[in-house]
């Protein structure tokens, strides 16, 4: 890393690295530009973006949306426009729950309320779901962790087959990925995927991380449910169907296509029950 961390700095003439995050899948710094403005630098473990890979391309379509500004992209590299402030994460685990809730129905209907940019080379749900359709189990996998598993693939497969509006997704629109800066909500990290805008904020049922009670709550689940929805013009039900395909798509990456066991199993079905409500 150390050596990919050299090679942008002197590429895109970048100083003073900072560490600030590290994920399994990449790194970030924050980095002085030549006109002495902070920047965020996200590097690749691997030499490609993975599902970040058309992120960049649709913020940049989104640029008056209010999203961070990317100032250059490589293979394996995104450089950003530094965001001051808290995360609606940050915001939500200080205390604040619903007003990160708020926020984040807020921050996807600025992406979405304006007309729909026309964007190619974004990955199709179709895509980004298809693993999941050769999903299997462990002889260990408890019996209602593998029913819900059968039951959300279903679901997601109903779903794709009956997507009606087509449009540009962020793809992973949740708390800790949209700041509030002082000169408003920043959206980033975006994915860049395309298909039935009521999977936006469906994984945002899953979040804010650091908060496994409050996001079970079934109040929580239902009042998100409302919000989010509505900020996305689209029913409540199918926003509660694509909730529990993705909670299970989550759960599938993590065991690596071969389910045993997974921490949010309990929540999986909670999902479902909502979505067959």
């Amino acid at each position: 890393m150390q050596n990919a961390l050299n090679e942008f700095l002197t590429r895109w003439e970048l100083q003073d690295p900072q560490p600030v995050a590290e994920t399994g899948h990449a790194q970030v710094w924050r980095v002085r530009t030549l006109d002495n403005s902070s920047a965020a630098l996200k590097i690749y473990r691997r030499q490609h973006r993975g599902n970040e890979t058309n992120g960049p391309r649709l913020m940049r379509l989104w640029h008056d949306r209010g999203v961070a500004l990317i100032l250059a992209e490589a293979q394996n590299a995104v450089l950003a426009g530094w965001l001051d402030g808290p995360s609606l994460g940050e915001i939500a685990r200080s205390g604040r729950p619903g007003e990160a809730v708020r926020s984040l129905a807020a921050a996807a209907g600025r992406l979405h309320d304006l007309p729909t940019v026309i964007a190619t080379g974004l990955k199709p749900l179709h895509e980004v779901f298809a693993p999941i359709f050769d999903c299997q189990f462990s002889d260990d996998c408890p019996t209602r962790l593998r029913d819900d598993m059968v039951h959300a693939i279903s679901i997601g497969r109903h779903l794709l087959d009956t997507q009606e509006t087509i449009v540009p997704l962020h793809g992973d629109l949740h708390h800790d990925n949209v700041i509030a800066t002082p000169a408003g909500l920043r959206v980033f990290d975006a994915k860049g995927y395309i298909g039935d805008p009521a999977f936006e904020l469906a994984n945002a049922l899953r979040h804010p991380k650091g908060m496994p009670e409050w996001v079970r709550r079934p109040q929580q689940i239902a009042f998100g449910l409302k919000l989010y929805a509505n900020a996305m013009h689209v029913a409540e039900t199918r926003l509660a169907k694509w909730a529990a395909a993705k909670c299970a798509l989550s759960i599938f990456w993590r065991a690596d296509g071969c389910v045993s066991n997974d921490a949010e199993a309990d929540l999986l079905h909670l999902l479902l029950r909502k979505a067959d409500q």
